[in-house]
Parts: structure tokens; sequence; C-alpha cells
């Protein structure tokens, strides 16, 4: 109830839901109560349509549960509140006794709309179509459609519903929900919007990073690979690939990702060709050609490593090219872990002409050597700002067991701005230490970074 009181100080633009379900007495039920007294913009009923729910959950006679959904929403109406009612399983229900599940919609008929719930998550496109089809003639109250995506379905099923009547979609930002989750905003309203011409009230542009913020709030990470938002959805490896897009993105790319928000990314592989890297470069303030000698270089050091981050391209073409000094070097470092899991890192870190020594304690090796290194890099630079958003570590010769390579991978965070560096080592310790170091040199020489004013005064001082 705080929260209703709350929200509507806010200033949204969007209207707000308060959710509840049927009541076999709405007059002295105190939940129907606390509906109404939201104040919502709409309010939300959710009733059984399966008959098995009926029995075996509610544990009420079938003519019993059509007469709560009847007397929920006609007292709710007589409130003046507007009321969407969800019919809960619905698609189960009608597989299950299509008389009785259009018997449950007709006693929500005082609803502004009647929402079809495939609760489960179980039901094809093909059935969707052709039970919503057969409602629609006898149900003349807006239909509205609520898919979980159980089977991979969520977002046909919406389709498949709006292209046969629905007008009402209920989802969630990145299709969070129960089990698998519920349709997804990020992957339907594009489709809408850009596939089938729908007129979406919101600028398809932020979506990304609406999605990203969603993600951050919830600690749910995405799949890079998630249509439209994800990280890799418009990034190219193969280099006939990334030939093809430079020469028109057309080729292999269904829409621009400028419409959601999205950026076009060229991933550096073994696959990777010349012109891939010059294309690269360009985006770094390199202007190249095929032929320039630093450009078969490149490619053959990614060669050789089999996976180059962005971040690493701009790095050695600065070593190569820019002219620029590193913004520090890590000349020494030592980490020492305890039996209980807690590590100690000490470190020697030059910047311009100074060596600072600085020692951090952490959670673990990772998290120890991270804050060293920003213990010394703070004196010099402001990082307030820059945060670890991922870090991973995969295997690459598995049969070596625990003398195995591993890669590690480290993704940057900064005012929206994201990079990530990767190493390979047989040590791990050491492929966390190149990852941090190159990600932080990364960061300083792409923002141009300056010294903190207060060292540029000892300096003068001095």
């Amino acid at each position: 109830m705080k929260i209703f009181s709350e929200i509507k100080e806010c200033g949204l633009a969007s209207k707000i839901a308060a959710f509840g379900m049927t009541s076999p007495d709405p007059a002295g039920d105190k939940k129907i109560e606390d509906l109404i007294e939201t104040d919502a913009d709409v309010l939300t009923i959710f009733g059984k349509s399966w008959d098995l729910h009926v029995r075996d959950v509610l544990k009420i006679s079938t003519e019993k549960n059509v007469e709560m959904i009847a007397e929920t929403i006609d007292y709710l109406t007589s409130h003046g509140c507007r009321v969407f009612y969800d019919a809960e399983h619905f698609f189960d229900g009608y597989r299950s006794d299509p008389s009785y599940a259009i018997a449950t919609l007709n006693a929500a008929s005082g609803a502004d709309t009647i929402v079809l719930c495939d609760t489960n998550g179980g039901t094809m496109p093909w059935e969707i179509e052709s039970i919503v089809r057969e409602v629609a003639k006898k149900i003349t109250t807006p239909l509205g459609i609520h898919a979980h995506n159980d089977s991979g379905m969520a977002v046909i099923n919406s389709i498949t519903a709006v292209k046969n009547g629905v007008n009402h979609v209920q989802g969630t930002m990145n299709g969070l929900g129960e089990r698998c989750g519920n349709l997804d905003w990020c992957e339907i309203l594009p489709t809408l919007g850009v596939k089938l011409g729908t007129t979406i009230q919101m600028d398809l542009g932020e979506l990304s990073r609406l999605s990203t913020y969603v993600e951050r709030m919830t600690g749910i990470t995405l799949p890079k690979n998630k249509p439209f938002v994800g990280e890799d959805a418009f990034s190219h490896k193969g280099g006939v690939h990334i030939d093809g897009v430079i020469k028109n993105a057309d080729a292999y790319e269904h829409i621009s990702p400028d419409i959601v928000g999205n950026k076009r990314m060229f991933v550096l592989s073994e696959q990777v060709g010349r012109a891939g890297i010059v294309k690269a470069a360009k985006r770094h303030g390199y202007d190249l050609d095929k032929t320039d000698p630093v450009v078969v270089e490149i490619v053959e050091e990614i060669k050789q490593k089999q996976s180059f981050t962005d971040a690493e391209l701009f790095l050695l073409l600065t070593r190569e090219l820019g002219g620029k000094e590193d913004p520090f070097e890590l000349i020494e470092y030592e980490t020492k872990v305890s039996s209980i899991g807690n590590a100690k890192t000490e470190t020697k870190v030059r910047i311009d002409e100074e060596i600072l020594h600085e020692i951090a304690e952490g959670v673990g090796p990772v998290h120890s050597l991270d804050m060293a290194l920003r213990k010394a890099l703070e004196k010099f630079y402001a990082m307030d700002r820059v945060h670890l958003s991922n870090f991973k570590v995969r295997i690459i010769n598995q049969n070596r067991a625990t003398a195995a390579k591993v890669e590690v991978f480290i993704e940057f965070r900064t005012d929206g701005t994201t990079w990530s560096t990767s190493a390979v080592s047989n040590d791990i310790i050491k492929a966390i230490k190149n990852a941090l170091v190159n990600g932080y040199k990364y960061h300083l020489l792409k923002t141009a970074a300056t010294p903190k004013i207060a060292l540029v005064e000892r300096r003068g001082a001095a």
C-alpha cells in the first residue's frame, strides 16, 4: 500500500496496475478492498479457466468458480474500477473442456479486457491460432494474451495471437518471470514495431539501454546472443561476414542496430581478415590500408591468440602508431591466498616517475589484485566510476587438468560504456593480472585521463 501511495508522486507516464485474484465474497474480502484502495489505474484479477485447477487446487465446484469470477468482476466495476481479467491456464483449460473454459470467460464479460493466459507455457503456435479464433467468435470483450516461455514459444505465440485479433499483450523486460520466464518485451516490441509495422508508444532506440538497466538492477545476466539487445546481437566474426557488412550492412543484418539502441561490433578472431582490422582501426581514429604492415602484423597476432577484444586492438594500435606512453606500469605483484579463502596482494606500480607500493586484501585473488592496483591508480587518476561488470574463466586444454591453460575474460563498465579484455596463461593469476592491466590502460588512454589536480600541485610544489 505504501508503494502505491508513493508511486503516484513519481510523475510516471506509465499506468499502474494492482494484481489480485477472484474471491468467493468480494464485498467482505479485505484483499479486494485493498485493491480498490490502491487507487491504481487498472485492477488485474486472475481466475481459474481449467477444470483441473478448480477441482484439485481450489477444491470447489466448477459452478462456484464461475460464480466467483462474475461476482468479483462485477463488484470491482461497480466501484468504477478499470478491470483486466487474466484467465489463468486458459489454453490448458480449453483443451480439457472448451465449453467450460468459455463459460469462465463469459462470467468475466464485465471486464475491460479478458487476457488468455498460457500459464504453463506449453501451447504451440498453431493451437494459439485456432483457439484464439474460436474464442473471438464467442467473446465480444477485447482480448489479450499472456504467454510464458517454457517451450521457447512466448514471442511467436504472442505474435500469432496479435495476428488473429488480440490487441492487449502482457510481458516483462528481459523475459523475467516464473520458471523459464514470460514474454520478453525486448524481443516482441521490435518485432511488432519493425517487422509488423505496429505503432509502439516508446522510443525503441532506448530498448537496449533499458534492458541493460534491468539486468543490472536484478542481477540476472542476459546471454550475449540475446536477439536485438544482446551484446553479440549485431557482432560479426567471420571474415566473409565482416567484409560483407562493411560493403553493405543489410548483407548480414536483418535490421540496423541503431533502431533498438544497440551497436554493431566486429569480433576480432582467428577468422578476421584485413578488411575487418582496417574497419575496426578506423573506429579508433587510425586510417589504415589493407596492405599496411601493421595490419598484417595484427592479423597474425590475432590468429595466434585466437581471440582479441576491441580494447586490446586499441592498445596494440596505440603502441604501434599512437606514440602515447602507457599511463602506468605494474612492475611487480605478489598474491597470497589463505586457507580460509581470503587473499592479500602487494603491488609495485610506476606512474610517471613515481613508484607506489600498495597492499590490499580481498575475498579472493581477483579482488585483492584489483584493489591493490586501483589503490595506486586512484592516487593519480579518477577511477571511482570504473567498475568490473563481468568476470569469466575458461579452460582451454582440458586434457592438462589443473595444469591447463586458462582464458580470463573481464568486462569493465563506466557511464554506460563497456569494454572487455582477455588473457591466456597457465597461471590464472597472471592471466587475471594481464586482463586487469589492459582493461585499465584502455580506459585511461581512451578517455585521455589526466592526473588529479592534487598530484599536479604536489609536483609543482616539489
